[in-house]
């Protein structure tokens, strides 16, 4: 039976469960499919808040996480500002031994300070990070749990036009896309925007003017960003339907050896492979040329922003606008911040692939 084959499936009788509770799934008037028509239908996109409602069980952890995230990001980010403090000190009129002594306990207890800030921050992010990861195993199991539990439920004509590697290889390697994306990276992207975002706040509380000039090519790499995601999701989607086709044909030549060897179509079967193996590579690699222009270009970008920001806050300092200590501070921050957008800007697209994808490829139900 064709791959591409329409086919009419009876639905009285059936005791199918929706994967990721889809209310419009059991509609007899919602559309068709593709667990049921196989390539004929193109795979609708699910909702995040789908994968999500997994981890519902685990909902006090992610929450005690989330908390600890918060306080591990603010941490992270006070640091620059006592840094630049100390600066502030060493740097002021130190003359008489009684100013040396008032600089050196001031020196001390901003020390202090900031080892207290990263005792906390360093056991907030210890929390953060296992509550998280056991968080993830948790969906992951459950995520494979209720997709076999629902293939095992599928009529018969389902498995005829559905070939047996690509539901392993949905089953094993796909889960495991989503369950980092949806708990791993997930976890990082909020540490990023927690993150960026309190610096950014920090940062005008240094200086706006400063911060206004870093922030002008943020929308000018918000547009990249999205722009590159929707062009790596596409590639992303050929590359794993090419690599599940594979795997496909590796599994069925695999089951019907004898088949393959009673028939000496070893030769045949092995070209069929290598031309899919080498049609995922092709993918592959035009993927790793997008992907290494796109961040070089963005770490162009960033690093330029960061240098026209020094100078002009070099100026601000001269003129005595902005102090020695707080213009290290900015920099600090600006730094910080944007290696924490860069970063987020490639956990998005993860997102974007590992969801969106392979969400439609194996957590579709009828």
């Amino acid at each position: 039976m064709g791959k591409t084959q329409r086919l009419d499936f009876a639905s009285s009788g059936s005791n199918r469960v929706p994967l990721l509770n889809n209310k419009e799934a059991n509609n007899g008037d919602g559309p068709v499919t593709d667990l049921e028509h196989g390539d004929a239908v193109q795979a609708a996109n699910v909702g995040y808040c789908r994968i999500l409602s997994l981890a519902k069980p685990d909902a006090g952890k992610i929450v005690i996480a989330t908390i600890a995230l918060l306080i591990a990001s603010t941490t992270s980010i006070l640091i620059p500002k006592f840094g630049g403090t100390i600066i502030d000190i060493v740097s002021r009129e130190i003359r008489t031994p009684e100013q040396q002594a008032e600089a050196w306990e001031a020196v001390k207890n901003t020390i202090l300070e900031i080892l207290l800030i990263v005792v906390v921050g360093s056991l907030c992010t210890a929390l953060r990070a296992w509550l998280f990861s056991s968080a993830s195993e948790r969906v992951v199991a459950r995520l494979r749990k209720n997709l076999f539990a629902h293939l095992i439920h599928q009529e018969i004509a389902f498995y005829d036009v559905t070939r047996t590697g690509e539901l392993l290889s949905r089953l094993s390697e796909d889960t495991q896309i989503i369950k980092n994306a949806a708990t791993t990276n997930l976890s990082e992207a909020l540490r990023n925007v927690t993150t960026a975002f309190i610096g950014i706040g920090f940062m005008f509380s240094s200086s706006w003017k400063l911060t206004l000039l870093a922030l002008v090519v943020v929308p000018v790499i918000s547009v990249a960003v999205k722009k590159f995601g929707r062009y790596l999701r596409e590639l992303s989607h050929a590359t794993q339907a090419a690599a599940a086709v594979a795997a496909s044909i590796a599994e069925e030549s695999f089951g019907a050896i004898r088949t393959v060897r009673s028939f000496a179509q070893e030769g045949h079967t092995i070209s069929n492979y290598s031309e899919k193996v080498d049609e995922t590579l092709k993918l592959g690699l035009r993927q790793a040329r997008v992907v290494g222009l796109f961040f070089g270009g963005l770490n162009a970008a960033s690093m330029l922003s960061v240098i026209v920001v020094v100078i002009y806050g070099a100026y601000l300092t001269i003129t005595g606008s902005l102090t020695a200590g707080a213009l290290t501070s900015f920099i600090l921050y600006s730094l910080t911040v944007s290696v924490n957008l860069y970063v987020n800007s490639w956990i998005l697209n993860i997102f974007s692939i590992g969801v969106v994808h392979d969400c439609d490829e194996s957590c579709r139900s009828k």
